[in-house]
């Protein structure tokens, strides 16, 4: 890994002439997005309940906090391609417009 994870900097490509369209990349990234948004959704429908652990004493908190902590990459994520997705869209000087996300 790079050290751009301690920063969370968002590395954008370039939009050249031998690499992908803007609108492609756009199309890409809003496809992901979706994946994530579903995932998220059905994450959440996972939440544990008490009623599953009660049995064990402090088995769900501890459910509870990776739970959360999966919710949580899963935002991170989302708030990544979303950041790319608008500096691809700030950034890329080619006409083509794609404002999905």
């Amino acid at each position: 890994m790079s050290d751009n994870k301690a920063d969370n900097t968002v590395i954008l490509p370039i939009v050249h002439n031998n690499g992908d369209t803007k609108k492609t990349l756009l199309y890409n990234l809003e496809q992901a997005y979706r994946a994530v948004q579903a995932a998220k959704k059905a994450l959440a429908e996972c939440a544990p309940n008490g009623r599953n652990y009660y049995p064990v004493a402090g088995l769900f908190p501890k459910a509870y906090e990776q739970h959360c902590d999966r919710m949580a990459h899963l935002e991170t994520v989302r708030v990544s391609l979303l950041q790319e997705a608008h500096g691809i869209q700030d950034t890329c000087p080619q006409g083509e417009n794609y404002a999905a996300l």
